[in-house]
């Protein structure tokens, strides 16, 4: 005789209690993957934003490094256009001496007798506005209009003046007053060669300044 099998426990509540466990232990388990998987990439990320915070520092190091470098290399260009800049001016110094002193040698070479030289004024500039004679003013005295016709005569014979032009001549009470202006020759600043041609230079600028006054002397008599 076959008994019937009757379950009088409660399956169904066992059963939602089984499924409710094991949803709640696949929770669990997921919570603590997804809080180990957030800590490791936590941890990657702010390894790697350490390493690149590195990076950053190093390179700002370099970077203040390169900066002193480039105001060491400006100090030094400075420094460097500074000497430049005086030696420059120092050049210009000797040869405004030189030149001077050629200026005032060919000039007593060429002054006739019966006149003399009162003052003598450069002025003038270049072409970026720095000053450059270029232009004279020659003032002096002479016994006759002739005299001063022979020194205008003689200026560009001195290889220093061009041809120059009388700006005034009045009488004064002892001589001529006469003012002239001159420029320079363009090859007059040109330092020479050597010595040799140098000391050539006054000897032949003698002969020529000695025959205007042979003839001054001759119309003199």
């Amino acid at each position: 005789m076959n008994l019937i099998k009757i379950n009088l426990l409660p399956y169904r509540e066992l059963r939602e209690m089984k499924q409710k466990k094991t949803f709640q232990g696949i929770l669990g388990v997921g919570f603590v993957v997804g809080l180990a998987l957030c800590a490791g990439a936590y941890m990657a990320l702010d390894k790697a934003i350490e390493h690149q915070n590195s990076r950053n520092q190093a390179l700002q190091e370099g970077i203040n490094g390169l900066k002193k470098e480039i105001e060491t290399i400006q100090t030094l260009r400075a420094d460097k256009e500074r000497y430049l800049a005086r030696k420059k001016k120092v050049e210009e110094l000797d040869n405004k001496r030189f030149d001077g002193a050629r200026i005032v040698d060919s000039l007593n070479q060429v002054v006739p007798d019966g006149s003399y030289l009162v003052s003598l004024k450069g002025k003038g500039t270049d072409g970026n506005g720095a000053a450059e004679e270029k232009e004279y003013i020659i003032e002096g005295r002479a016994l006759s209009d002739n005299k001063v016709a022979l020194l205008m005569a003689a200026l560009p014979s001195t290889g220093m003046f061009d041809l120059p032009e009388l700006v005034e001549i009045a009488q004064t009470e002892d001589a001529q007053k006469f003012v002239l202006r001159s420029m320079l020759a363009d090859q007059a600043l040109l330092p020479p060669p050597s010595v040799a041609p140098q000391s050539a230079v006054p000897a032949q600028g003698a002969e020529q300044a000695s025959a205007p006054v042979s003839a001054s002397q001759s119309e003199a008599k």
